[in-house]
């Protein structure tokens, strides 16, 4: 299986990165310019694999990746595997159902449904016409809790559950490319005795680190969304990998980011925490199937 992007698929991953640069940046994740959602819509990224659009997983990984690197919007995740399995082309927010019946919504703001795993199945429901949504754990996302769920309309697909995870994994390892440049980037320029910090073989391993655990994951990614495109019988254990190996190393970085930038890093208004934040949030989005990786 060759996992060397092609020229479209790098075309496609160069121009969502330039984009996010010049109108996303990560340090205004807190607050989003008005408009932002329409402005992804009409890009294309929701539906980009919907099947009338002949593009796959793959590619669609790519992207996404680049996405998470900018901290997008995570109801992007939900709206793009609605589009796909439910036909819906409007902003859905991701659902994370709790045993008692009720479920927390993250990203509802201006959604008219949401999605989310119950039971194992990918569901989605309408969403009433008014939440009460707070701040969450992720600055760059809100939280409201429905106290009771409505009506579930099932997709009896396991590929629609597959493609959740999958994207998932792909903002999770975005986050962790992200933390990785800007713990590098923060090296290059604090001095200390005289010196870049980078300079200090103990920031060095540490940089390293973060590189090696963010292509890991990327390459675990790239083969799961070919596996997946291809139809493998096993495609299911090697994204799970993929999300698994991409939480970890979103966390990982994650925290090694705020190591690197020491006491600045732990403050309010420096952003490292923001990429933490987000790999925190993503691990409860379509968690890694412990009995697949296991078996």
């Amino acid at each position: 299986m060759d996992l060397t992007p092609s020229e479209d698929q790098t075309a496609y991953q160069t121009a969502t990165a330039d984009w996010c640069r010049d109108h996303m940046p990560l340090e205004e994740a807190r607050s989003r310019r008005p408009g932002l959602w329409s402005s992804l819509t009409e890009m294309g990224w929701i539906g980009m694999t919907a099947p009338d659009t002949g593009l796959d997983h793959a590619t669609e990984a790519l992207v996404f990746a680049e996405l998470g690197r900018f901290l997008a919007p995570v109801a992007l995740l939900s709206s793009a595997v609605g589009a796909r399995w439910t036909g819906s082309g409007d902003k859905a927010a991701i659902a994370l159902p709790a045993p008692d019946g009720s479920a927390r919504l993250i990203d509802a703001d201006g959604a008219a449904s949401a999605v989310g795993l119950f039971d194992g199945e990918l569901g989605s429901f309408a969403l009433p016409g008014s939440l009460a949504a707070a701040p969450s754990l992720d600055l760059s996302a809100t939280v409201a809790r429905l106290d009771a769920l409505p009506s579930i309309a099932r997709v009896n697909d396991p590929r629609a559950v597959l493609h959740l995870r999958l994207l998932s994994a792909a903002f999770a390892i975005g986050a962790a490319d992200a933390a990785r440049d800007m713990a590098t980037g923060y090296a290059k320029i604090r001095e200390q005795f005289g010196r870049p910090i980078g300079w200090f073989q103990a920031i060095k391993h540490i940089c390293a680190d973060m590189a090696v655990r963010a292509a890991v994951a990327r390459s675990q990614l790239y083969y799961a969304a070919c596996a997946l495109d291809a139809g493998e019988s096993d495609a299911a254990f090697h994204v799970a990998a993929a999300k698994r190996l991409a939480d970890q190393a979103a966390i990982d970085n994650g925290r090694a980011n705020i190591q690197v930038h020491g006491g600045i890093g732990m403050t309010d208004e420096a952003a490292p925490h923001l990429c933490l934040k987000r790999a925190h949030l993503l691990q409860f989005i379509a968690p890694a199937d412990m009995t697949q990786l296991l078996a």
